[in-house]
């Protein structure tokens, strides 16, 4: 008995139309990871230091935003505080010290917001 096999040209398009829609779905995957917020996983102190930030960044105080980050990058070395709420929070405070504070008191608010 002789089976009827797709010719190869047939084959190769079906592997390729599998292979690109696993490689879209994997990069949708990839973009929807990165660009959402991120759950803070933070102790209390990492949570009211968060918003003492969002209040040195709304009072456009470089010193306090400064002095806000430094111990929020503390809360992270200890554990308290996760790697990419951390790298959300730098983005904030690079903001601000650049002069965007409107738009730093609006990104941390969000990340607030979502916890």
């Amino acid at each position: 008995m002789k089976r009827n096999n797709p010719p190869p040209t047939t084959l190769w398009l079906r592997r390729s139309w599998i292979a690109a829609a696993l490689l879209i779905a994997s990069l949708v995957c990839f973009w929807f990871y990165w660009t959402s917020i991120p759950k803070l996983n933070a102790s209390e102190g990492a949570m009211k230091t968060v918003d003492a930030l969002f209040t040195a960044i709304n009072a456009q105080d470089v010193k306090r935003v400064a002095l806000c980050r430094t111990r929020l990058q503390q809360f992270e070395k200890n554990g308290e505080l996760g790697h990419r709420a951390m790298l959300e929070i730098a983005n904030c405070c690079e903001q601000a010290e650049a002069g965007s504070w409107e738009q730093a008191a609006r990104r941390l608010y969000h990340v607030i917001e979502r916890q």
